[in-house]
């Protein structure tokens, strides 16, 4: 009995720090997190070919720039998402939701999906899952950026503004009950 016990102890304890890693602190949808690192870091993931929650179908053609995560900023934004190591960046529009909770826990940090033709301009690869580790900072653009969708360069000062007009367009987008909160 002793033994038995001391297994099944073992075994919840093994599975309540399997989703130690990551913890969102406000659920959403039922299965999805809207919370948002305040940190902006997420691992970048793909995703195409499905009907996605704001309206348009993503397609995997190359040249396609687009994520998910509307649940966290809105349908039809924009994000900057960037590769960590070298501000090499990419602007991509919102069309969908998610990626589940469940995902994000098991990979232990927030995670942007997007479109493969991210995974293949920030880090050379055709697709990306959670487990690559693709480290990226993703940052909310303002409605007066006119910068194209695609990718682009920027240096640290730029990357620096970029983070101030996250937080302006988070701001207004939480404030216009657009986005989380």
């Amino acid at each position: 009995m002793y033994k038995q016990a001391l297994f099944f102890f073992i075994v919840a304890i093994v599975l309540s720090t399997a989703h130690a890693g990551f913890t969102c602190a406000k659920p959403c949808y039922g299965n999805m997190c809207c919370s948002i690192p305040s940190n902006n870091q997420y691992y970048l993931t793909d995703f195409c070919g499905s009907q996605s929650a704001c309206g348009p179908i993503p397609s995997c053609t190359a040249g396609q720039y687009f994520t998910a995560d509307s649940q966290r900023f809105g349908c039809g934004k924009y994000l900057n998402v960037c590769r960590n190591s070298n501000k090499h960046c990419i602007k991509a529009q919102i069309i969908d939701a998610g990626p589940a909770m469940w995902v994000e826990q098991d990979a232990g940090i927030a995670i942007i999906d997007g479109s493969p033709q991210l995974c293949k301009e920030l880090f050379g690869v055709n697709s990306c899952g959670w487990s690559d580790r693709f480290s990226i900072s993703a940052l909310l653009t303002s409605a007066d950026d006119t910068r194209p969708l695609g990718p682009f360069n920027v240096t640290d000062h730029e990357f620096e503004q970029m983070i101030i007009t996250h937080n302006i367009a988070l701001e207004q987008c939480e404030n216009s009950k657009q986005c989380s909160k």
